[in-house]
C-alpha cells in the first residue's frame, strides 16, 4: 500500500516570524474585526432562518395532509368560501397548495446545495 501524502504545498524556506510578517503585512486586522462581526450577525441569522424553516415544515405538512385528503376534494368541489388577506391565493384553489408544496421543495435544494457548496470549498 503506498502511503498518503498529506504534506501541505511548501514554502519558500523563510523563518516562520518572516511567514508571519508577510502574512500580517496582507491584512487588515480592523476591518477583518468588522467581517466576523458580520459575520456572527449573519449566523444568529442563519440559526433564526433554520428555527423558521422547521416552523415552516411543520405547518407545510398539515397543510399537505389536508391537501391530499377527501376534505379538501369536497371544500374544492363546493367552492367553500375562505376569507383570504389580499394578495394570497386561496388553499383550496386548484393550485396553491400544490404551488406551495413544490417551492418547498425546490427551497430545500437550494438550502442542501448551499450547504454542499460549503462542504466543497474546504
Amino acid at each position: 500500500m503506498v502511503p498518503l501524502d498529506v504534506s501541505f504545498a511548501q514554502r519558500p524556506s523563510v523563518s516562520d516570524s518572516q511567514n508571519r510578517e508577510c502574512d500580517m503585512a496582507q491584512y487588515d486586522p480592523q476591518s477583518l474585526q468588522q467581517k466576523y462581526e458580520r459575520w456572527r450577525e449573519l449566523r444568529r441569522q442563519q440559526e433564526q432562518a433554520q428555527a423558521q424553516w422547521l416552523e415552516a415544515e411543520a405547518l407545510l405538512r398539515e397543510l399537505q395532509t389536508y391537501y391530499q385528503s377527501a376534505q379538501w376534494r369536497e371544500d374544492h368541489a363546493n367552492d367553500v368560501p375562505i376569507e383570504c388577506r389580499e394578495g394570497e391565493y386561496c388553499i383550496t384553489g386548484e393550485d396553491t397548495l400544490w404551488d406551495m408544496l413544490t417551492d418547498h421543495q425546490e427551497l430545500a435544494k437550494r438550502w442542501m446545495r448551499l450547504g454542499l457548496d460549503s462542504f466543497d470549498r474546504e
